[in-house]
C-alpha cells in the first residue's frame, strides 16, 4: 500500500502551479499551490508535503529565504526541495545542489517529462 505523494508548488505565478498540477495529475500526485513564501511556510507547518517545488525569484520572500527558513525548522528541514527557476545558469545549479543541499534543480520553461523525472529521482533518492 503506497501513500499519496503530496507536492507543494511555491511560485508567484498561479499558472505555474496549475501547469504542475496538470502534469502530475496523471501520476496520482496531489499538488497544492502557494503564491508566496509566507503562505507556503504556513501551509507546510500545517500539513508537511512529501516534496516542495520552489521558485527562486518571488517578491517579498524569495525562494532562498523560504529554503533557509525550512532548514532552521525541525518539522520542515527533512522535506526534499526541487528548485524551479527561470535562471539558466550552471553556477546557480552548482550552488543549489552543492552548497544548500537541495534535492534537484529545474529551469523554466521545463518539459512535462523533466518535472516527472525530477520528482521520480527525488522520491527514489529519499526512499519515499
Amino acid at each position: 500500500m503506497s501513500t499519496t505523494t503530496r507536492v507543494l508548488c511555491i511560485d508567484d505565478e498561479p499558472g505555474v502551479v496549475e501547469l504542475v498540477s496538470l502534469i502530475l495529475k496523471s501520476q496520482d500526485v496531489e499538488v497544492e499551490g502557494a503564491t508566496s513564501g509566507v503562505a507556503a511556510l504556513k501551509l507546510m507547518r500545517q500539513s508537511p508535503p512529501t516534496v516542495v517545488l520552489l521558485d527562486i525569484m518571488m517578491p517579498e520572500m524569495d525562494g532562498w529565504e523560504v529554503y533557509k527558513e525550512m532548514q532552521t525548522d525541525e518539522q520542515l528541514k527533512h522535506i526534499p526541495v526541487i528548485i524551479v527557476t527561470a535562471r539558466n545558469s550552471s553556477f546557480e545549479e552548482v550552488i543549489a545542489r552543492e552548497r544548500t543541499g537541495v534535492s534537484d534543480y529545474l529551469t523554466k520553461p521545463f518539459l512535462p517529462n523533466d518535472l516527472r523525472n525530477s520528482l521520480a529521482r527525488v522520491l527514489d533518492k529519499e526512499g519515499l
